[in-house]
This record gives structure tokens, sequence and C-alpha cells, in this order.
């Protein structure tokens, strides 16, 4: 792993995760006109980039208000099927951001489904949902990515600290206030931080709910005919990017707090069971509420969508294209995506501290880079320099693999550093070289975590709209086929429900939350490596 060609090729392929960045840069560069700069100091600019910071904050509160209660009830209680709600309450992950809108929209707005069940008690009209109370709470469903790592650093806590504070006399819920949550408080730190990115950087929600957050505006730039607005494109792009680097940056502080914190504290056994008592019932209650709402609202909405369209008569057909289209790009971008971050997770593991940054850091960009960023970016790439490739699928596969390979990077590099060193230096002593070391002993370890990384990348890309929607191309056929319209699900969920067909986009919705969900409940739990 240190010969000067192998190191070439990783951090060529870690590099390919900064080229969206490093073109906007250059491409901003190239356009310093005092026009085009001038937006950075438009109010209008301002006014968006203080909706889209107070909009990540206000959603990173709100879904660490829900991960850490029903983090701790799931792992250390006798919560009633407790090992059944660990699993259905991460399940929203698998709703992306406009499905969570569409049903926010179909079930809150006017001639939804609560307007349906009022309209008989004389109410004629429902409050306007769009805008950013309707954003909001759409992205309530993005609260697994806090809730998954406060389970992760219960996981690791030691529950001797918890034994000890009992033992002193303290009552369960001082030993909880006064040792375990200050423990927590770094990884509480990271989930809302996650959770805060995925908001800032989110495309599908706002642009439905018509909320002006940077990423809706860069793509109303982008889409004009004005040359001015989509150069201003661009460096609307860049403030997003910086926006997002500065969160990203408190991550990776909170990733190494908790490292330090929760290194030294490595559960040997299990927590014992705490007695809930007389909140049994109410904890249970707003464990089933929560999966009602997160699992159960967007499946209710979107079936009595469906049954109403197919009631009143409406096209509601099953959409074969674009479901086989989402899979096969989905299939073909996660296998390019792992192989690609097989090397640089293996030079995390076996290379020097500086290596093991950089990997790190490369990993932590796929949550900084906006995915309308990254389409931008390729977009303008592609066009000055490379046309043939613009609306093709190559560069949509290229493209899903810069935005995504971040996602198998992160999850393989951190089965490697999980494993016990001494295996690897056995497999040598044994008389295996380098190379035939990884491939038989090493990797093999870790193939929970290479099938984790594929289906996580899997996963994003069948729910991935900017990218899609700025670099898909118009048509697509085989040679000497007939060629036929490019559509995948995310696309043409996002198009029907921007024209409000409700109905026709229900059944859309159904196979993209079923093939989420399937790649979700596939998706092995890699925080169970023995060490």
């Amino acid at each position: 792993m240190r010969g000067l060609a192998t190191r070439a090729l990783v951090f060529g392929a870690l590099g390919l995760v900064a080229l969206p960045v490093l073109f906007l840069l250059y491409q901003s560069a190239s356009l310093l006109t005092g026009e085009a700069v001038a937006v950075l100091w438009a109010s209008s600019t301002w006014w968006a980039t203080l909706r889209t910071v107070v909009y990540g904050l206000v959603v990173g509160v709100l879904c660490l208000g829900l991960a850490l209660p029903l983090a701790w009830v799931t792992h250390c209680t006798d919560l009633p099927g407790r090992r059944f709600f660990q699993v259905v309450l991460n399940l929203p992950l698998a709703v992306p951001s406009y499905v969570s809108a569409y049903v926010v929209v179909a079930a809150l707005g006017h001639g939804g489904w609560v307007h349906f069940l009022l309209e008989p008690l004389g109410v004629e009209s429902m409050p306007d949902v769009r805008g950013g109370v309707g954003a909001t709470l759409a992205l309530l469903w993005s609260y697994p990515f806090a809730l998954l790592v406060v389970q992760a650093a219960l996981a690791r806590l030691d529950p001797r600290l918890w034994e000890a504070a009992q033992s002193l006399g303290a009552s369960p819920w001082q030993a909880f206030r006064r040792v375990v949550l200050p423990t927590l408080t770094p990884a509480l730190g990271a989930g809302f931080l996650l959770v805060a990115l995925y908001a800032i950087s989110d495309f599908g929600a706002v642009s439905l709910l018509r909320f002006k957050t940077l990423s809706f505006v860069i793509y109303q730039r982008h889409d004009s005919i004005l040359e001015t607005y989509q150069d201003e494109a661009v460096f609307l792009s860049l403030l997003l990017v910086v926006i997002a680097g500065l969160f990203v940056a408190g991550l990776e502080l909170m990733r190494g707090r908790v490292t330090a914190s929760l290194s030294s504290q490595a559960a040997h056994r299990p927590w014992p069971v705490v007695p809930l008592g007389r909140w049994r019932a109410p904890a249970t209650a707003f464990c089933v509420a929560v999966a009602l709402v997160g699992v159960g609202l967007p499946i209710a909405v979107v079936a009595w969508w469906l049954g109403r369209g197919l009631y009143l008569g409406h096209d509601v057909g099953i959409p074969w294209r674009a479901t086989s289209i989402s899979a096969a790009l989905a299939v073909v971008a996660a296998v390019v995506a792992l192989g690609a971050a097989v090397a640089p997770a293996l030079l995390g593991r076996f290379g020097r501290e500086s290596d093991a940054a950089a990997v790190r850091v490369a990993a932590l960009m796929g949550y900084a880079l906006p995915g309308i960023a990254v389409g931008l970016a390729l977009v303008s790439m592609v066009t000055a320099n490379a046309y043939a490739l613009y609306q093709t699928v190559t560069l949509l596969v290229a493209a899903y693999v810069i935005r995504f390979l971040p996602l198998a990077l992160h999850t393989l590099s951190e089965s490697l550093l999980a494993q016990n060193r001494r295996v690897y230096d056995a497999a040598r002593s044994l008389g295996l070289g380098p190379t035939r070391a990884v491939t038989r002993v090493v990797l093999p370890m870790s193939r929970p975590a290479l099938w984790a990384g594929l289906l996580a990348v899997l996963i994003a890309v069948i729910k991935e709209l900017p990218v899609t929607l700025l670099l898909a191309p118009i048509q697509v056929g085989l040679p000497g086929m007939q060629p036929v319209q490019f559509e995948t699900l995310a696309t043409k969920i996002w198009s029907l429900t921007v024209d409000e067909f409700l109905s026709q986009v229900a059944p859309v919705v159904l196979i993209l939350l079923a093939l989420a969900t399937a790649g979700l409940l596939l998706r092995p739990d890699t925080t169970k490596l023995r060490r």
C-alpha cells in the first residue's frame, strides 16, 4: 500500500470527490464579473442563506429531540418489543425528502386527507403547508440520521458508569442526567450535525414546497434562460458548499470527541434492563406514534390517494420503465463506487496517519457536497470541455459515484479500523504477501461492511433527485432498439408532485419505498463487528 503508483491511484480516486468543488472554484475565477459576483451581496442571497442555516438548525434540534428518547428506551429499558422498535424506528431513513413533502401536501394540504375528514364538519379550506413550516415537517423523517449515531454510542458505552451512579444513591433519572447524558453529548452533537447537514443540502422538499433555501434558488438560477443567472448559480453553489463545509468541520470535531470519549469505554456486556415503571405505557405509546407517523403515515397517505385515483378512474399504472432504469442505475453505480472505495479504505487502515486523515476527510465530504452543487459543477464542466458526455448515462453514473463514493468509503473504513490488527500480522507471519493477506483475510472479514456499503450507495442512488434532474439524458436505448424516454422513480415522483397529480404518483412512491426499505432491511449491522 506504500508504493508510489498505488498511492497515486488511491488519491486519484479520492480526488474524484473533490472534483466538483475544484471545478466550481475554477469556474468562479473565470466568471469574476461584477454583475455575477454581486449576487453574493444581494439581500435575496442573504435571506436565502439565513433561511438555509435556520432551517438546518431547527430540523437538527427537532430530530435530535426525537432521537435521544427513542435511542434510550429501545436500548436500555424494558420497553415491550424494543428489538422490533430498534429496526422499525430507523425505516423512515428510506423515505426521501420529496416523498415526505408529498406526504405533507397529500395529508395536510387543501383537498388532502385531513381536509377530506374535516370537510363534513364545515371546514372549507386548509392552511397553506407550503413554505418553511411544510419543509420542516417533511424533514422530520430524517431523524434516523441522529438515532443511528446515538444508538451506536449507547452500544459502546460501558454500563458500569450507570451502575456506579446507581450504587452511589442516584435515581435512574439522576444517573441518566448526570452520567450518561454528558458522555453522550459528543454523539448528540454529531447526530445533530448530520441531520442539519442533510437539511441544508436538501432539494426535494424545499423545491416541492417552494421554500427558497439556497438549494432551491440555485436550481432556479441554473434553469433560467438568462446567462447572468446561470453564472450566479455557480457562486451560490460555492456559498452552499462553504456553509456545508462549516457544518462538516463541526462534524469532524464531534467525531474526534466521540472516539476519544468511547474508545476506553467499550462495553463488554449488555446494559442492565432499566425498568420504566409508570412510564412504560407512555414510552410505548411514544414509540408506536413515531413508527406510525414515520412508516405508517406515508404508506397510508399513498394508499389513500391510490384508492381515490382508482375510484375516480385516473391512470395509475405501474411505472415499469422508471423502476427498471432506477434499479439498473443503482446497481451499476453501487458496484463501481464500492470498487473505487476499497483502495482508499485500505490506505486509511494500513497507511500513515496523514493518509488516514485524508481518507477520513474524503469520507466526510460526501455529507458536505450538496447534490445540486455536484450536478451543477458537472454540467458546467462537460458542456465546456466534453460536450459529448452531456446528458449521457455514463456521466450520470459517474456523478452518482462522485456523490456517493464517501458512503461506501466511510462504511468500509470504519469496519477495517474495527478489526483486530493482529489478524493481518498473523496472515503475514504464515507466509502470505501483503496483497494476498488483504484479499484472503482482511477483506473477507469485512464482508458485512462491503455489503452494507453496497446497499448504502444503492439506496442513495434510488432516492437521488437533483443530480438526476440536472444530468439525466432525455432518451435512452440499446443499439438496434427504439429509444425510450429516460425517467427514474425520483424524477417521476418530482414531476408528478410538482403538477399535483397525487393519484398518479402514488404507485411510484410505493415502489420507491419498497425498494429503499428492502435495501435498508438487508443492510447488515457493522457496529457489531468484533475487534
